[in-house]
């Protein structure tokens, strides 16, 4: 049995600069729309999962990313450091400064669609229960009607253990 939540309260606008071919492209936003699915069998009640658990779960991934710039820790081929109250975040020809506190640093390489997916996926599993009988959960990321990534994973009845961490260097860039 599959069940599917998403849109309304799991849409969120961020702004982000991927990057291509060694550049990143022009700083822009996006209104993101999250959907997840959790599939597995049904419990005595009848229910794969109660649809508030996983709403909550949503919920608390995408809020810290609401209204904020999303950025890479390891921008490939380019580097993140933080002076003061500013994060910066070089690559090719372009560097961005931007307040520490409109910036989400995000622990990938890039901040393309596909790499915001998978990393809200690892964040949403380890907000999943381990009692629960899921057995694998997607979770798709829309930036638009007609653009979306999604997330897979195979969910084992052990604990999900999945570690993501931001960081960058702290101090000027060497």
């Amino acid at each position: 049995m599959m069940i599917e939540i998403g849109g309304g309260p799991f849409v969120f606008s961020a702004a982000h600069a991927g990057l291509h071919e060694g550049e990143f492209e022009p700083l822009h936003g996006h209104t993101f729309s999250v959907t997840a699915r959790l599939i597995g069998g049904l419990d005595e009640a009848g229910m794969v999962v109660d649809f508030h658990l996983v709403k909550d779960a949503l919920a608390a991934v995408i809020a810290p990313l609401r209204r904020r710039t999303l950025m890479p820790t390891r921008p490939l081929g380019g580097s993140c450091w933080r002076e003061d109250d500013q994060i910066f975040i070089e690559c090719g020809l372009k560097r961005y400064s931007l307040p520490v506190q409109d910036v989400v640093l995000l622990p990938v390489v890039n901040t393309t669609t596909e790499a915001i997916a998978a990393y809200l996926l690892q964040q949403f599993l380890t907000r999943i229960d381990d009692d629960l009988r899921i057995e694998r959960v997607e979770l798709t990321l829309s930036e638009a009607p007609d653009t979306a990534a999604t997330a897979a994973a195979d969910v084992p009845s052990a604990e999900h253990s999945v570690a993501a961490t931001s960081s960058c260097e702290t101090g000027p860039r060497r």
